[in-house]
C-alpha cells in the first residue's frame, strides 16, 4: 500500500461515514461483482436502513432496465427500492428535458431490455430500416452481451449522416469475476469521429448530476457517494461538491492514487470496513 495513503483508512474522515444521513452507492465493483454480492454488501444496506438512513443506487449500468435491475438485485438479497435506483436512463431523461424528444427518434445500438425501458419512458426507438432523416435520429450505445456489428454499423452510418452520438456511461471496463468487461466507453472508439464528440449520460456528466439533484430535490447537504471508479463515482462527487468514498474492490486500486486527478474524501479496502466502521 502507497505509504502517504495510508492515513486514510482511519481517523476523522473514517469515523465521520456514520454521521451521513444519505449514501448513495455505485452497483458494479462496490457492492456487487457480476452476479453476486460483494462480502458486507447486504449487511451494510441493512444496517444503514435499520438506522433510519436514506439510501440510493448510482449506477452506471447499460444492460438492464430500471425495474429489472432492481428485482435482481433483490434476489441476490440486497435491500432496495425501485424508487432509489438512478441509472443512465434517468440522465438521458434530463438530456433530452430541455429539448422536444417527441422530434428526436432514437436508434439504439444496445440490449433488448434499455430499448424497452426508453420506449416506456415515451421515447422513439427506430430499428435500422427507420426512413427518418438521420439528423433527426440520436445513436444511443450500451455495452452488453448481445451488441452485434450490424447496430454498431447501421449506428455508424446515421452518424456518417448527421446523427448525434450518446452513450449511456463513459466506463472503459466493468468489474467481472474474470477480470474485467469491455464497457461501453471502449465500444465508443469505434464509432467516434474526431470532429464530433459523444453525449455522454451516465456519471458523472451533468445530465447524470442533474438526475442525481433531481432524487434528492436539490438537497444534498450531509451526503456521501460511495464508489469504486475515480472517473464516475468520485468524479461526480466532486463535481457536486459532495464526500466521496473510493472503495479498491473494483476498476481503482490503492496504487493508481499516486497520480489522481480526482481524489476521494477518504478510501477503504472494501464496503466491508465502511460496514465495521457503522455498526459500531
Amino acid at each position: 500500500m502507497c505509504p502517504r495513503l495510508l492515513g486514510f483508512f482511519r481517523g476523522q474522515k473514517g469515523a465521520k461515514m456514520k454521521q451521513y444521513e444519505h449514501y448513495f452507492f455505485d452497483l458494479d465493483g462496490t457492492l456487487i461483482n457480476g452476479e453476486g454480492l460483494l462480502p458486507y454488501a447486504k449487511e451494510l444496506i441493512s444496517c444503514l436502513r435499520k438506522q433510519k438512513k436514506q439510501v440510493f443506487f448510482l449506477t452506471n449500468h447499460p444492460v438492464r432496465s430500471r425495474r429489472v435491475l432492481t428485482n435482481d438485485l433483490q434476489e441476490l438479497g440486497l435491500d432496495i427500492f425501485y424508487d432509489e435506483l438512478i441509472t443512465p436512463i434517468m440522465g438521458l431523461k434530463e438530456y433530452f428535458a430541455p429539448r422536444n424528444k417527441d422530434s428526436r427518434k432514437l436508434y439504439v445500438a444496445g440490449s433488448k431490455m434499455i430499448k424497452e425501458e426508453l420506449r416506456e419512458q415515451g421515447f422513439t426507438v427506430v430499428d435500422e430500416h427507420a426512413s427518418e432523416e438521420p439528423k433527426n435520429i440520436a445513436v444511443v450505445l450500451g455495452m452488453t452481451p448481445d451488441l452485434t456489428y450490424n447496430q454498431l454499423q447501421v449506428g455508424f452510418w446515421l452518424m456518417q449522416q448527421g446523427a448525434e452520438l450518446i452513450l449511456l456511461n463513459g466506463d472503459l471496463l466493468c468489474p467481472h469475476p474474470k477480470g474485467f468487461l469491455i464497457d461501453t466507453g471502449s465500444l465508443a472508439r469505434v464509432l467516434e469521429h474526431k470532429d464530433k464528440k459523444p453525449v455522454i449520460v451516465g456519471k458523472p456528466s451533468y445530465w447524470m448530476q442533474q438526475a442525481l439533484l433531481r432524487a434528492m430535490r436539490g438537497n444534498v447537504e450531509n451526503a456521501v457517494i460511495i464508489g469504486d471508479s475515480l472517473t464516475s463515482d468520485i468524479g461526480i462527487g466532486n463535481s457536486l461538491n459532495i464526500d466521496t468514498v473510493l472503495v479498491c474492490s473494483g476498476v481503482t486500486s490503492i496504487h493508481q492514487m499516486q497520480h489522481a486527478v480526482q481524489l476521494p474524501t477518504v478510501i477503504f479496502p472494501s464496503v466491508r470496513e465502511i460496514y465495521q466502521l457503522i455498526k459500531g
